[in-house]
Parts: C-alpha cells; sequence; structure tokens
C-alpha cells in the first residue's frame, strides 16, 4: 500500500467513525414467484423479505415472472397493469431491480419464436437493462461464490478496519459477467469501482 492510498484509509476511517450509526435492515421483495433459494442468500446476508404493497421503500425488487408483452410494454414506456407501473416507478426512481433471466418468458421462448422477431424482443430486454435494471440467473443466487472477494474480506475480517474499495482492486478481483459481488459495513466502494463493476455485469448486494 503506497503513501497516497495509507492517507485515503486514514480520511475513509475518520470520516467513517463520525458518521458510523446502526443501519435499518436492507429489505428485498419479490414480484412474482417467491424461491427459496432467492430468499434464503438475501435473508443470510440481513435482509428482510418484504410484501411490495407495503412497503414502497423496499431496497431491492425481484421480478420472477416477466411475460413478453409486460417486458415489451416496460421498454417502451407504456406500463399498464399494477406490477408494470411500480417495476415502471423503480426505474424511473433508479431504485434496484432484478429479472429472473428464469422467470423471463422471452427466454422460454428462444427456441420457438423466429428469428426476425427474437431480434426485436432480445432489443426490449436490452432496453430494461439500459434503463437500469439487472438480470440474473438463478444460479447466481444457488452458488455462493467466495472465491469473487473471499481474499479480500480475509484481509478486512484479521484487520477489523474499514477497506476502500478502489477500481484498481477490483481489477485483481478479476470478476465477470453475472458475478455477484457481496459487500459488507467494512468495505466502502467507490463510485468508479461501482460504475466499473456494473459495466462488467456484476451485481452488488
Amino acid at each position: 500500500m503506497d503513501n497516497i492510498e495509507i492517507v485515503v484509509q486514514k480520511i475513509t476511517d475518520i470520516i467513517i467513525q463520525r458518521l458510523q450509526k446502526e443501519e435499518p435492515r436492507k429489505t428485498v421483495a419479490f414480484l412474482g414467484k417467491e424461491y427459496s433459494s432467492i430468499r434464503i442468500y438475501y435473508e443470510k446476508r440481513g435482509y428482510e423479505i418484504v410484501t411490495i404493497k407495503n412497503k414502497s421503500d423496499t431496497d431491492i425488487v425481484i421480478v420472477t415472472e416477466l411475460p413478453i408483452l409486460t417486458m415489451n410494454r416496460i421498454a417502451l414506456g407504456i406500463p399498464q397493469t399494477e406490477d408494470e407501473i411500480i417495476i415502471w416507478e423503480r426505474l424511473l426512481n433508479k431504485k434496484e431491480i432484478i429479472f429472473l433471466e428464469e422467470g423471463m418468458e422471452f427466454h422460454k421462448s428462444k427456441h420457438m419464436a423466429p428469428r426476425s422477431l427474437l431480434q426485436a424482443l432480445e432489443n426490449y430486454k436490452n432496453q430494461l437493462v439500459r434503463y437500469g435494471a439487472s438480470i440474473l440467473s438463478l444460479k447466481n443466487f444457488e452458488k455462493i461464490n467466495e472465491t469473487i472477494n473471499g481474499e479480500l474480506k480475509d484481509v478486512i475480517r484479521k484487520s477489523n478496519k474499514k477497506e476502500l474499495l478502489t477500481i484498481e482492486k477490483v481489477r485483481k478481483l478479476n470478476l465477470q459477467a453475472g458475478d455477484i459481488f457481496e459487500s459488507d459495513k467494512n468495505i466502502i466502494i467507490t463510485a468508479l469501482a461501482k460504475d466499473y463493476m456494473r459495466d462488467l455485469g456484476v451485481h452488488i448486494v
């Protein structure tokens, strides 16, 4: 660690000490069928599972069922049903929303639909990502990938100090699209590092 990193780390420690207070528990809600593996994944990380109807300020909404017509209407900015409006408003307000790949009707229709239609549907799907949504596979929740950031967390556990995660440190983790980066209270991710991970297709929890 060079002198600049030491100074940045010390400043970070001081700021955290001054601002540190008990954070409210983060929340997750399902829109569609609830998957026990996803529920367990978030509960193990301290999240509370809530009903979306009762909590408009939910931290994460996971859409587990997405019909093609719903995907198309949201991509075009013309939501109609109550669920579509919930999704659209979250996108408008830059709130986190995840579409489960296995629950997207588009993916189930890939082997049946004509190629020209598939291209149009692929464009609608990509539009959701451009709006800020994430599309994740069920295996991302079922497979706990401790190797992604285990080394970094081991260092933090031993030192019991706040760690500033810069873009240089993220590059060394060799993350790939679809990986889930599990942050915790001792990791402070810089804005540049967050943008870099999102551009890679890494989901931060």
